[in-house]
């Protein structure tokens, strides 16, 4: 698994502490403690790490300007008070081969809704689009 990063809007105790167990899990601000960190700064930031994924819940990094082949954005569109799904629709989605791995991530900016995850890759102008949720099996 790789390292995610999570951004400052997404709350600790519901998304990002049932996560430890199975993931490395750092937020934004321990990247660079004591300063504020704008938005446009993000990108700068995750390059000089090692391939992270950084979760947020802020729309505005669904755009193309922030593809880039050294890390993965996950925009998970939900309100603030859904923020304890997070977990969950993490776990579903690195089982989809698109974001299973990190080789597979890299580049991606993806856009995760209620019934659809629609992402771009940085080798391409296209927007990819995915069924969602995964079906679940029958036992």
């Amino acid at each position: 698994m790789s390292l995610l990063i999570f951004d400052e809007q997404i709350n600790s105790d519901a998304a990002i502490e049932p996560l430890r167990s199975w993931a490395t899990v750092r937020r934004l601000k321990d990247v660079r403690p004591r300063e504020m960190i704008d938005d446009d700064r993000v990108p700068e930031l995750l390059r000089r790490l090692n391939h992270p994924t950084f979760v947020t819940i802020d729309g505005g990094f669904w755009d193309r300007e922030y593809r880039d082949k050294n890390y993965c954005i996950l925009y998970i569109a939900i309100s603030d008070d859904q923020q304890f799904k997070i977990p969950a629709l993490l776990r579903q989605l690195f089982r989809l081969p698109e974001f299973k791995t990190k080789a597979a991530r890299m580049g991606k900016v993806a856009r995760i809704g209620s019934s659809r995850i629609e992402y771009m890759q940085a080798s391409s102008e296209t927007i990819y689009a995915l069924n969602w949720p995964i079906p679940q099996r029958k036992r």
